[in-house]
């Protein structure tokens, strides 16, 4: 069992949750309205108190890199990790990781300083070698397989070609001659062929267009001990029942976002974080015992 997995199972026991916080305050200029800081907050004291507020009813922190970029941010973020640690959280640095070589392998040296795992997005197709970085640094490693936004549906449904051997006969498709998949099979089987430790799928909802059985046909590929990041949960309409027809019931993180950092718009009160926590963790804990 990788550390990442061992981690992650620990927290999930220790605080019987599979709820993951997510830390991406939109600063106030950004224009969010109620789904962002509110005028002249102090992101670096907002967030102390919320991590402190959702703590005990999360497993994970997922704090997403593209927030934090302001000056002073990555100090504070140094911060939130530790305090996060302190209170047992497992940390999940949200880069997605796109490039190549050398600076790929900077972004998970940093990460590595202060997370147990960091998203990838291998765009470059360089998934082996994210990978190998990764345990060089040793830090967990969650790539990209079926997103929600609906530009995906395009993306997920190209054809990659590949060798036969690995892949199930039914989901090969000839094109003159030659084997392909869709692309998120590609990535799942890659996911389990290069020992990655987690994979990110989207919450399928009505609003979406990802499907039950496209889940079943990913888990037919990564096996027993993928770990699945499941965020869209929440503010974005996703049902996470439908992952647990297919993986462990420890082995899913379900991240909530806006939902919970912002449960009454912009000046939503620790305690109001802290009650809809619990009711996260509450109703995640009913699906995953049907």
């Amino acid at each position: 069992m990788n550390e990442f997995l061992k981690n992650w199972l620990e927290a999930v026991d220790k605080k019987n949750s599979v709820l993951c916080a997510g830390l991406d305050p939109a600063d106030f200029e950004m224009g969010r309205g109620g789904k962002g800081l509110p005028e002249g907050i102090n992101k670096r004291d907002w967030a102390i108190k919320y991590v402190t507020a959702v703590a005990p009813f999360c497993a994970a922190i997922k704090p997403n890199f593209q927030y934090w970029k302001d000056e002073g941010d990555v100090k504070t973020l140094k911060e939130i990790y530790d305090l996060a640690k302190m209170e047992g959280l497992v940390v999940i640095d949200d880069s997605k990781l796109a490039d190549i070589g050398s600076t790929n392998d900077a972004g998970i040296f940093y990460a590595a300083q202060r997370a147990d795992a960091v998203t990838i997005a291998p765009y470059a197709g360089n998934m082996e070698e994210a990978k190998k970085m990764a345990e060089k640094r040793d830090i967990g490693a969650i790539t990209m397989c079926i997103m929600s936004n609906p530009e995906y549906e395009r993306e997920k449904a190209k054809l990659v070609p590949v060798d036969e051997s690995g892949y199930h006969r039914p989901d090969i498709k000839m094109v003159d001659g030659k084997p392909y998949v869709h692309r998120y099979i590609q990535l799942a089987h890659d996911a389990h062929q290069y020992g990655i430790d987690g994979i990110v799928i989207g919450a399928p909802s009505a609003k979406n267009h990802i499907e039950e059985k496209e889940i079943s046909k990913v888990r037919s590929y990564v096996g027993d001990d993928m770990l699945v990041l499941l965020p869209g949960v929440g503010a974005q309409g996703g049902e996470a029942d439908a992952i647990w027809k297919e993986f462990d019931r420890k082995n899913v993180i379900v991240n909530v976002g806006r939902s919970l950092m912002f449960p009454n718009g912009s000046d939503s009160t620790s305690e109001e974080q802290a009650k809809t926590a619990k009711q996260y963790q509450e109703m995640l804990n009913k699906l995953r015992a049907v």
